[in-house]
């Protein structure tokens, strides 16, 4: 095993010690196998932990695992020569190799590295109170206020 190799290795069964490890892949390396719908992905972006239902196996060689895709069972090998990237996603804590970054990926697409990652939305604070109906709109009738729209639904018999 290379140093490089080692040091995916040690790090991904740190980040599983404490849960979940994402790590990003190039899929596209012929050694790697995952179903061929995701084999031409540069930035494949897969999920483990040590309590998966399925079989998963960390050597110093790489990842084998039988991971789900699109709900069906996949036998992954993953070498890792392939792994270019290690996180964990809930807390942001992760390692980059650029010497594994595909040549032809733009990284700022994939990954803002030097900017905290901004929210998409911000969170509402609640008052408690129910909100006011908008002035432009019309009073709801108070015979169907109880009422729930189920249109959705249907009845299976």
């Amino acid at each position: 095993m290379d140093d490089l190799s080692k040091k995916k290795y040690d790090f991904l069964l740190y980040l599983l010690e404490e849960g979940d490890a994402m790590v990003c892949i190039d899929a596209r390396l012929p050694e790697v196998d995952v179903p061929a719908s995701h084999k031409n992905n540069s930035s494949l972006n897969l999920i483990f932990n040590l309590n998966f239902r399925r079989p998963l196996e960390i050597t110093e060689e790489g990842i084998f695992a039988s991971l789900a895709f699109n709900g069906r069972p996949y036998k992954c090998a993953i070498p890792f020569e392939a792994v270019w990237a290690i996180y964990d996603p809930k807390m942001k804590n992760g390692q980059v190799w650029e010497e594994s970054i595909p040549e032809d990926m733009n990284l700022a697409d994939q990954v803002q590295l030097d900017q905290p990652e901004k929210p998409l939305l911000k969170p509402l604070k609640s008052s408690g109170k129910p909100a006011k109906e908008p002035a432009n709109e019309p009073a709801k009738d108070t015979k169907t206020k109880g009422k729930r729209d189920r249109s959705h639904l249907r009845v299976i018999k």
